[in-house]
């Protein structure tokens, strides 16, 4: 294998690159603005800035997108109904804010040990199913403990198939871990990305043939490994957080080191990751997706709303807030619409009463709803079209009563705001656009404020620094096992980072990991932010595009469980989703239940795109103390997991 392709479709900017896989070193690199329009304009213009007399010889191409993670956000995809078999349906409550378009609860359930407990009603089920299949585009399905017989889900997915022919997902193929309500909710995502990450790989594949690129496609889950390109239409739901993930295991790829702090700060947040032996810390109790708790396997991130284009907002010198909202930069807004120049200047030469209550508080449109408007809605979509106004100016376009951050909230109107890309511009750090408006906002800022430019440069940047060294120590605090869940105990650490060496007292922090730091800024504020939390700081070359190079250099990996559990009154039973079998005496239940795990793992890794596995087991047993006789206990359960990594397919 010679070249491979990484492809990362962040908030603001579309990064590839080619890496010499033989060599073990980046080629090529660009950058392009996302299209969250359309994110394939943005997939090609970054395309077409690489190294293109290089395609003919790509031998894999992978893709890291917030895609999947945007769309669950915003409650986008297809229209999905859910079938739930509990054991008793008179008495079983859901959440009321399940993401399904219908829901249907019917009797049927398994037990710990892979028993029916109660039989699936088939009659209730063929009346959901027959109710809900012109209203849905595609059904998830999830049974009582399927994870240790699917029996039911596989019932329902035939049952379904006899009706129409919507695609079927059952929260038994999607996750091994326990959580009927969580599993379930994972099916629903599942089926509603169907098309949506079927349409971005499709797009995906028909670029690469214009550009004679000839290679499997594969896609980074939220854990960080890949998957074929097969396995992400059928399970779209796993690529959540791959843009994060994919920064931890870009980041040890550049530097090679295999124990660190891994900080990726982007447009929209600071993700920071742990990564230990080379393997990535993962979430424990799957990913958090839109509110919703998933069984979505995922890296264990702590996310800050701190980015490139996290607005400022400038109150007075003594109140300042940096994030957590995303906004355009007045840098980039200025270069696309040259008249926002002039509106700053007035802005900047505001004095008096009015000066107190004005912000920069600025609206584009990015895109017209598809949906029919009123209107003085109508009026100020078209008023932004092409444009940047003010709030004001707006309000006197279309009327007060028009909502636009409901528009902002829906994605078809995007803020505009002084933000830390525009900070660098000022300072010189950055040059993408025209600093012309983040200049105006300076005197702007500077009225407000009273201070002048130097000292107002200096104090968002310590507010910047702060905000990344807080994040970063309550990360490494929490992988010891201190968290901070109350106000107090996070309102001492930040203080206590913000003492200097003037006072009476000083602290010093002392971290034992290298602290790796990626993303386009991390140049700019990172120095310090090591200095100050006493950390060996290593900014890898091509650090701008790690996600792009964690997309392509990442492996594939699956994962399997099987339960040995002890049966009453003598034996013991193997258990799985698709395995029930019982044996007389542990050992031989043991070596069996561990073989099939292998297998399983083996096969589900193959399946996904991996060769040249490497396959380890862990046994984790879980007992009880009998009420009588202490120290004595009783055997209740040995969870086997087996996990298969190995070199994408290609």
């Amino acid at each position: 294998m010679k070249y491979g392709i990484g492809i990362d479709t962040g908030g603001t900017f579309t990064d590839s690159v080619i890496v010499d896989f033989n060599e073990r070193r980046l080629v090529s690199k660009a950058k392009a603005l996302t299209t969250k329009q359309d994110l394939r304009i943005g997939i090609q213009n970054s395309l077409a800035a690489l190294d293109n007399s290089l395609f003919p010889d790509v031998k894999l191409v992978s893709l890291s997108t917030t895609l999947a993670t945007n769309s669950v956000v915003e409650g986008k995809g297809s229209r999905v109904g859910l079938i739930i078999a509990v054991p008793d349906n008179n008495s079983f409550r859901l959440p009321a804010n399940i993401p399904a378009e219908d829901v249907a609860v019917i009797c049927g359930a398994h037990n710990l040990g892979g028993d029916e407990i109660a039989p699936l009603d088939a009659d209730a089920a063929h009346k959901a199913i027959r109710r809900m299949k012109s209203r849905v585009d595609a059904f998830a399905v999830s049974g009582y403990f399927s994870i240790y017989n699917s029996a039911h889900e596989l019932q329902l997915k035939k049952l379904i198939a006899g009706e129409c022919s919507h695609p079927v997902v059952c929260g038994h193929e999607l996750s091994s871990g326990v959580g009927m309500v969580e599993r379930a909710v994972t099916a629903a995502l599942n089926a509603s990305l169907l098309p949506v990450i079927g349409e971005l790989l499709d797009a995906v594949m028909q670029i690469m043939a214009e550009k004679n690129i000839h290679a499997p496609l594969m896609v980074v889950r939220g854990d960080g490994s890949l998957i074929s390109e097969r396995s992400a239409r059928n399970r779209p739901v796993e690529t959540v957080l791959s843009g994060p993930a994919a920064s931890v295991i870009g980041a040890c790829w550049l530097t090679g080191l295999n124990d660190a702090v891994v900080v990726d700060m982007g447009g929209t947040t600071t993700d920071i990751g742990v990564i230990t032996g080379a393997i990535p810390a993962s979430s424990e109790n799957g990913a958090v997706v839109g509110g919703w708790r998933t069984r979505v396997r995922s890296i264990d991130m702590w996310t800050a709303g701190l980015g490139g284009d996290s607005r400022i907002l400038v109150k007075s010198a003594d109140e300042i807030h940096i994030g957590p909202r995303r906004v355009v930069p007045l840098s980039l807004a200025s270069s696309q619409c040259p008249a926002l120049n002039d509106a700053m200047k007035v802005m900047a030469a505001t004095q008096g009463p009015a000066l107190k209550e004005l912000d920069l508080d600025f609206f584009t449109l990015l895109k017209m709803p598809p949906f029919a408007v009123g209107k003085y809605e109508r009026l100020m979509l078209e008023a932004l079209d092409g444009k940047v106004l003010h709030r004001a100016d707006i309000e006197r376009i279309s009327g007060p009563s028009v909502d636009i951050d409901q528009f902002v909230k829906l994605g078809f109107v995007a803020e505009v705001s002084f933000t830390p890309t525009d900070l660098l511009h000022v300072k010189g750090a950055l040059r993408l656009w025209d600093s012309t408006a983040c200049e105006e906002a300076m005197k702007f800022y500077g009225n407000k404020t009273g201070l002048d430019r130097e000292k107002l440069i200096a104090l968002f940047f310590d507010e910047i620094i702060a905000k990344l060294k807080f994040n970063i120590a309550a990360k490494s605090l929490a992988e010891e096992g201190i968290a901070l869940p109350a106000r107090e105990s996070r309102e001492l650490l930040a203080s206590l980072l913000r003492l200097g060496d003037n006072g009476g007292i000083a602290t010093r922090f002392s971290m034992k990991r290298p602290l790796v730091a990626v993303g386009a800024p991390v140049k700019a504020y990172f120095p310090q932010v090591a200095n100050d939390l006493g950390a060996q700081l290593v900014v890898p070359e091509h650090a701008e595009v790690a996600n792009a190079a964690g997309a392509v250099t990442g492996r594939v990996t699956a994962m399997a469980q099987v339960f040995v559990r002890p049966l009453r009154p003598v034996g013991f039973a193997v258990v799985a989703a698709d395995e029930h079998k019982v044996f007389d005496d542990v050992e031989p239940a043991i070596i069996y239940a561990e073989q099939v795990a292998r297998a399983t793992a083996e096969r589900h890794a193959a399946e996904t795109g991996g060769k040249n596995l490497e396959t380890t087991v862990h046994t984790e047993e879980k007992s009880a103390p009998l009420a009588s006789g202490w120290g004595k206990t009783i055997f209740l359960e040995l969870k086997i997991t087996a996990m298969a990594i190995g070199q994408p397919y290609v």
